[in-house]
Order: structure tokens, then C-alpha cells, then sequence
């Protein structure tokens, strides 16, 4: 069993590799330099939580659902949630299966974290193969002031003090076996799906940011995700910001005040490397950078934390989490 499991060191100290297993597929470098990442100080991420850069760990291992939703400070659908014995490669103990979908959309966590400006997020997914995927998958954000609640704001743009949302998940309504993960992120600087924007909060919906068809969910397999976000720190401008995100410790795309570049089609930023259809059908001059603006005031932090599976559709699927670390430098993956 994990020693340690959903530690909020936020509060209590001060505020992937393959594993043996073939299923995770052999990792190309994680970007940081030998023994900078925690997961090479916390072999099988025994102990993990117990560093004082980690915001949050949680490795499910708990005697039932419940006791895994009282460490949360909100949670839905818990009678689709179930613990089980398949875990993530290089860990020990249970997952977390969520299943929605045929009636229940949400099937959720949500954890308010203490404020932070930059965060790395690492988690393992596995998804069923097969299924209708809509929002699946775990959102990183902050609100202004901080809620213990999800508030997305579905269709409408931030103001820039009020809120913000990174997640990665499947691509809604690609179709197909083996969908694409990209990002679906809300922020200020953010693009509408409109050619002309309409103040009826339909305009805007996650704008997605890496388009690159090997960036696949690997349907029936547990794959290692994490996310690297640094906030803008002069609020009038985006300068200094930082978004990124690995996949089996393998870099899939960084966006920083180096670029890359690129250029905008509705509400997909294509750049260079883009092979997606929704790029390479629509080609433009590439003659722009990603504007991270994420906030127009420094009171706008990190601090809400929402793995969910929600699932439109009558039919169901399955989305399997584990081993789950919120913290202040790079994770990689379990060693």
C-alpha cells in the first residue's frame, strides 16, 4: 500500500516512467535534468506527498469511496465512482474508476488549494476504449476569490480578475478510435468559435492548443499526464508566462515569450508541428505567439483543483484516475 495519500502540505507544513510495464511505453526524456524531478526522490511515489513542494497528493488508497470524498470539498456522482485493484504502473493499492454518461453527466472531485502562481499537475488516466468523451479529464484553475466549488462559466470569456481553467482531455466530437488529447483552456486573451463574438455567453468555449495527432489518449491504457503553468507576473501583460505539458515524460508542447509561432483559426491556435485536420485544411501565415495573459491582477492565483469525467451522451464510459500530485516544481513520472 501508498504510505502517504491526499496530503494538503499547503496547509500541514506551510501553505512515468514505464515501471516495468508495457503498457505506459518507454518515456523519451522529461525535460529536467537527472534527480530534479520528485518522482526520482519517491521511487513508486511512496512518500511523495510528504514533500514540502507538494500542494496535494492523492493515490487513492482509502477503504471506500466515501472516505476518498471527504478529503474533497465537493464531489458528484459518487455512486458511479468505484475503487479498483487496476492501479497505475509503478504504484501499488487502487484507482479511482468514474463512469458517466446514460442520464449522469458529472462524476467529479473538487479541491480548493492555497494560492500559487505556478504549479506543475501530474496525474495517470486510463480510458475506455470506445466512448463519447465530452469534458474527461482534470481542469487546474483559479477563481477570484476562491471557491470550494466548480464555477466554469461555460461560454463566456474571463474578465481577468475573476477566474481561469488549463485542463487536458480527449477532444470532444472527433470521433474515431483513439482520440487526441489537447488542451481546452479558458483565460482573458482567449478566442471565440465566432467569427463575430455575441455578448449571450455562447462566444466562448476551451480553446484548444496543440493539434498534434500523436498526441493520443491510448484508449485501454494507463498513460502519465502533467501539466506546467506559470502565471503572467506583471499583470498587463503576458510576458513571463509559461504553459507546457508532457505525456509519458515525453514533451508535448511548451508555450512561452519564445513562442512557438503560430496563428489562430476561430478558436484553435495552430503552430508550428500542428498535423491535426482542423490545422493542416486551413493553412495561414504563421505570424503570432500565444498571448498567456492568464490575469489582468496578481489576485488571481491557482487554487481549485477538478478531475471529472462528464459525459453527454446516453452512452457510458469509464475514466480510471490515480496517483494524482499537485506541486511547486516538476513530478515526472512514477519511477
Amino acid at each position: 500500500m501508498k504510505a502517504l495519500h491526499s496530503i494538503l502540505v499547503g496547509i500541514a507544513l506551510s501553505g512515468c516512467g514505464a515501471g516495468g510495464t508495457a503498457n505506459v511505453g518507454a518515456p523519451t526524456g522529461n525535460g529536467a535534468p537527472p534527480g530534479a524531478t520528485l518522482s526520482e526522490q519517491y521511487p513508486g511515489d511512496v512518500g511523495i506527498g510528504g514533500n514540502p513542494a507538494v500542494v496535494w497528493y492523492e493515490d487513492f488508497e482509502a477503504a471506500s469511496v466515501a472516505a476518498v470524498t471527504s478529503r474533497y470539498d465537493q464531489s458528484q456522482g459518487t455512486a458511479r465512482m468505484t475503487l479498483v485493484a487496476d492501479h497505475a504502473p509503478g504504484s501499488s493499492g487502487t484507482a479511482l474508476a468514474l463512469r458517466a454518461g446514460g442520464g449522469v453527466d458529472a462524476v467529479d472531485l473538487f479541491k480548493q488549494l492555497p494560492d500559487h502562481d505556478e504549479l506543475y499537475v501530474r496525474w495517470y488516466a486510463k480510458y475506455e476504449a470506445g466512448v463519447p468523451w465530452h469534458h474527461s479529464g482534470v481542469w487546474v484553475g483559479g477563481y477570484n476569490p476562491s471557491a470550494r466549488f466548480p464555477n466554469p462559466h461555460a461560454g463566456e470569456r474571463p474578465n481577468g480578475d475573476d477566474r481561469f481553467s488549463i485542463s487536458i482531455e480527449p477532444v470532444w466530437g472527433t470521433g474515431g478510435a483513439n482520440p487526441r488529447f489537447d488542451f481546452y483552456n479558458y483565460w482573458m486573451t482567449m478566442h471565440s468559435w465566432m467569427a463575430v463574438p455575441t455578448d449571450d455567453g455562447t462566444s466562448y468555449f476551451g480553446n484548444a492548443l496543440v493539434h498534434k495527432n500523436g498526441f493520443a489518449i491510448d484508449e485501454g491504457r494507463w498513460v502519465c499526464v502533467e501539466v506546467h503553468a506559470k502565471l503572467n507576473p506583471d499583470p498587463a501583460t503576458g510576458a513571463g508566462a509559461v504553459l507546457e505539458v508532457f505525456k509519458n515524460d515525453a514533451k508535448v508542447m511548451r508555450f512561452d515569450d519564445s513562442g512557438p509561432i503560430g496563428y489562430w483559426i476561430r478558436d484553435k491556435f495552430c503552430s508550428t508541428g500542428a498535423d491535426g485536420t482542423e490545422c493542416t485544411d486551413f493553412p495561414a501565415p504563421a505570424n503570432e505567439k500565444l498571448d498567456l495573459r492568464f490575469r489582468s491582477t496578481t489576485a488571481l492565483a491557482f487554487n481549485a483543483f477538478w478531475p471529472q469525467n462528464y459525459i453527454t451522451d446516453p452512452a457510458q464510459g469509464t475514466l480510471t484516475l490515480d496517483q494524482m500530485v499537485v506541486a511547486t516544481q516538476r513530478i515526472g513520472c512514477i519511477r
